[in-house]
């Protein structure tokens, strides 16, 4: 069967890696603009955007490392490599949640019982992650010249876990926004984009969970991975009220103020 072929799975990672690095890199060169503005001062700076700037730069920082690793055909420490690709990519998820953490947080105008369950749910996807980074390893293959990953069914746990706090963070979110509804366009577009945001969680996620608990392949685990990484991170940190408002609880509860007295 060709999912218990670890050569196969290599390559059709090596190839996912690639495409969706080309995607991400493609999404983040075109929206330099906005980064430019911020570095020169040009719009008003919120401490939100640090967030939105590291959760950006770290998940570039994965997709590239990845690709150089898979790029090197010379012997190399492959385990530092590794150990670098899940450092950058499950501290990028971090900030990206962190993202999500603040927008729940405004939407329900910084409720105490909404701050205190979306920072204990945060705090426990930052340590699930800091533990998530220790699991697997890898070596150098002088007969195949690559560094095949092992140890990838140890993440399973830890995949769980984070798909369901980042979905309880969602869920915090979106139902501050169906709790503030009304007819104005702000609203339709936080309403359409929580949507999507669950739906590309739950699609990008769920199979990297099947295939874990099943343990096809150590390849094949980390497969859908980089979709999950690149597909949400994106829309998340590119939002447009967040590069209208800059995110932050207080311009967000602004904004949503003003729409409850219109």
């Amino acid at each position: 069967m060709f999912l218990n072929n670890e050569p196969v799975a290599y390559a059709h990672l090596v190839k996912l890696v690639h495409v969706f690095a080309g995607i991400y890199v493609w999404e983040y060169v075109t929206n330099l603009d906005f980064e430019w503005e911020i570095y020169t001062g040009q719009r008003h700076w919120r401490w939100s955007f640090l967030v939105y700037l590291v959760a950006r730069a770290l998940a570039l920082a994965c997709l590239v490392t990845m690709m150089i690793g898979f790029d090197v055909t010379t012997p190399y420490d492959c385990d530092v490599w590794f150990r670098v690709v899940l450092a950058t990519s499950w501290s990028s998820g971090v900030f990206a949640s962190l993202l999500l953490v603040l927008r729940g947080v405004a939407l329900w105008a910084r409720d105490r019982k909404v701050i205190a369950i979306a920072s204990a749910v945060w705090f426990a996807n930052l340590g699930g992650s800091i533990y998530a980074t220790t699991r697997g390893y890898s070596h150098w293959s002088p007969s195949t010249k690559y560094c095949p990953i092992d140890g990838t069914s140890d993440f399973r746990w830890s995949i769980l876990i984070n798909f369901i706090q980042d979905l309880t963070l969602l869920c915090i979110m979106f139902s501050g926004v169906l709790h503030k509804k009304n007819s104005t366009r702000l609203w339709n577009m936080l309403y359409i984009q929580g949507l999507w945001w669950i739906l590309a969680w739950i699609l990008t996620e769920l199979p990297s969970i099947a295939l874990s608990f099943r343990g096809v392949n150590e390849h094949w685990n980390l497969m859908f991975q980089v979709p999950h990484m690149t597909l949400t991170t994106s829309p998340m940190t590119m939002n447009p009220t967040l590069r209208h408002d800059g995110g932050s609880p207080q311009s967000t509860h602004h904004v949503f103020s003003t729409m409850d007295k219109t």
